[in-house]
């Protein structure tokens, strides 16, 4: 008599994994609702990095809730350099909105992008290097590592394209723009 199998598990909808993708299309979608809502979608794209900026924002703002749920292993629970940054950025942009809203400021607060391409883009190289020097660099290519480094990359890039003082922020992305 072959031995009696034991049920699999049938993944329901409040599985991690479906509740990570829920989150992050959730992100983009109000990513793009923004841009839609404030008329920066159009053909041909002519603020393509603004645009960017704004969803990365929004990606950033559930990088805490998704990180935090998948920690498994590694310093502090975190697997690579790009988890360490998608968590910091998106604690980063939380804190500075929980800032903005206790001084009153939350109806004009862009809550996506509350701080500048340029600032935010150092302060990320800061927190890579700082990741990378502790010791968090494996070879770990799990989806948030990937998403993480794919921000990260997006950002510095980012700041240093707006390095120039005499332009209004490279990119048209100026220090402190929304």
């Amino acid at each position: 008599m072959p031995p009696k199998r034991t049920p699999s598990r049938v993944p329901t909808a409040s599985s991690p994994p479906v509740l990570d993708a829920l989150l992050v299309a959730a992100a983009v979608a109000l990513g793009l609702g923004v841009l839609i809502a404030r008329g920066r979608m159009s053909w041909p794209p002519t603020q393509l990095l603004q645009g960017g900026f704004t969803v990365a924002g929004c990606l950033a703002l559930v990088g805490p809730v998704v990180v935090g749920r998948r920690a498994e292993g590694g310093a502090g629970g975190l697997a690579g350099v790009g988890e360490l940054t998608w968590l910091s950025a998106g604690l980063l942009i939380w804190l500075f909105d929980l800032a903005a809203a206790a001084r009153g400021e939350w109806p004009d607060l862009a809550w996506a992008t509350p701080i500048g391409a340029r600032t935010l883009g150092i302060t990320v190289l800061a927190i890579m290097i700082g990741g990378w020097r502790c010791g968090l660099g494996g070879r770990n290519w799990s989806w948030t590592n990937v998403v993480g480094w794919t921000l990260g990359i997006f950002w510095v890039g980012l700041a240093f394209g707006a390095i120039d003082p005499a332009s209004t922020g490279g990119f048209g992305l100026a220090a402190g723009a929304r």
